[in-house]
């Protein structure tokens, strides 16, 4: 069917949906390799972390009972050490960098900074609360805490979270695997003189960049998407039917780029796989789509912003769908209001849960005790100033979850 005959909404991509066939290999993958996958399994913790309490600053590891007075320093923690051998005892201190565990006795850590050194002594003049400069024990994660629930993509921060707190596997759908046929005649392939394509574009050749677009669109915003293959095929139809066949019969999902329109081209008519053909979305009218074999197959306009819409609207919830994506990774910097006061004389950096609003962000600070990304809620890092924000303000938010809402696109 040629795409003029009757557009589609977009949202009648949903329709399409059950007749695709969604990855179902699992692989047992190290947390440290597994930003950019999509959890197969809820992520539970396995117990409770800081098993004791952890150094937030360096300095003096202290009974907070004891304070303020003078101390003997009777040995060192560092990080990455377990001094089971050491233990404060009444007027005693060990001194300690951040991430250490406190030993036996001590619950509180007086900033180096904040000592007056006595020989092997150190007096301290102010009282210190108990997990003063420390992350008490639980702060990061209790036991039994889904961290990661199914179907969520994996961020760096996410990765960060968990090997802090010592998982070190996770189990992951593998990526969907996609293959890129860029078509037509008037198109030259990189590497290529860049003078003598300058003089070809003037002739009226293309240098292709279409496909290249999608490829990075899908290798940036989707990392749960592999593009296994890029090719560039002439107008011929039967040399792009053997290219197609061939990315079906080894991969999850195939995109065609050019001859979408309604011409004597019209790649997606000719291989006559239906479908639907073309949306009410501009650019990008010609977009279409059809399932063969319960693998999807996209056609989009060979030009670069008409097929970057078609990808956003329509190729990426697809492929959403295909990679069991339930919480997407985020889109970067954007701005949100903060929905309560923060105070604080130094600028911080505040991890936040994201609410979408009517044309706005909202963006409401999570209160923790600890200094890792183990919050399931948190969703992006907000950049409060020197001296803080008021309730209302509006602040830089980094994402690291998609806002958009589930479904067949973007809001």
């Amino acid at each position: 069917m040629r795409y003029l005959s009757g557009l589609n909404p977009v949202a009648r991509v949903a329709e399409i949906l059950p007749q695709i066939k969604r990855v179902t290999d699992v692989e047992k993958v190290a947390a440290w390799d597994a930003a950019g996958r999509v959890a197969a399994r809820d992520v539970v913790a396995p117990h409770d972390y800081p098993p004791k309490p952890r150094a937030a600053y360096d300095g003096y590891a202290v009974n907070s009972e004891a304070t303020p007075g003078r101390f003997r320093v009777i040995g060192t923690v560092l990080v990455g050490q377990y001094r089971g051998d050491l233990a404060v005892g009444s007027g005693e201190a060990v001194y300690v960098t951040v991430g250490a565990f406190l030993p036996d006795g001590a619950d509180a850590v007086v900033p180096e900074e904040a000592v007056e050194r006595d020989g092997e002594y150190v007096v301290v003049k102010a009282r210190y609360e108990k997990y003063a400069n420390a992350d008490p024990p639980g702060s990061y994660v209790r036991r039994g805490t889904v961290m990661l629930s199914q179907g969520t993509v994996v961020t760096p921060f996410d990765v960060v979270g968990l090997l802090d707190v010592g998982i070190t596997t996770i189990y992951a759908y593998r990526k969907v695997r996609v293959g890129i046929v860029a078509t037509g005649d008037e198109l030259i392939v990189p590497p290529i003189d860049p003078d003598t394509a300058a003089e070809l574009v003037m002739k009226g050749k293309v240098i292709e960049s279409t496909a290249s677009l999608v490829a990075w669109y899908i290798q940036t915003y989707m990392p749960y998407v592999e593009v296994r293959e890029k090719v560039v095929a002439s107008d011929r139809h039967e040399e792009v039917r053997a290219v197609v066949d061939k990315f079906l019969a080894e991969y999850d999902a195939v995109i065609i780029t050019g001859g979408a329109g309604p011409s004597e081209i019209d790649h997606f008519y000719k291989l006559g796989f239906g479908g639907l053909r073309g949306f009410r979305m501009k650019p990008g009218r010609p977009t279409s789509v059809a399932v063969v074999g319960g693998k999807p197959v996209f056609g989009l306009s060979g030009y670069p912003i008409s097929a970057l819409h078609g990808v956003i609207r329509i190729v990426e919830p697809v492929l959403r769908h295909m990679a069991n994506v339930t919480r997407p990774p985020g889109l970067g910097w954007v701005y949100a209001t903060v929905t309560q006061d923060v105070h604080g004389e130094m600028a911080q950096v505040v991890r936040v849960k994201i609410e979408p609003g009517e044309g706005e962000l909202y963006a409401k600070p999570i209160k923790v005790k600890h200094h890792s990304f183990t919050e399931p809620e948190a969703g992006g890092l907000a950049l409060i100033p020197p001296g803080g924000v008021k309730k209302g303000d509006v602040v830089p938010v980094l994402l690291y979850r998609d806002v958009r809402r589930s479904g067949t696109g973007p809001p």
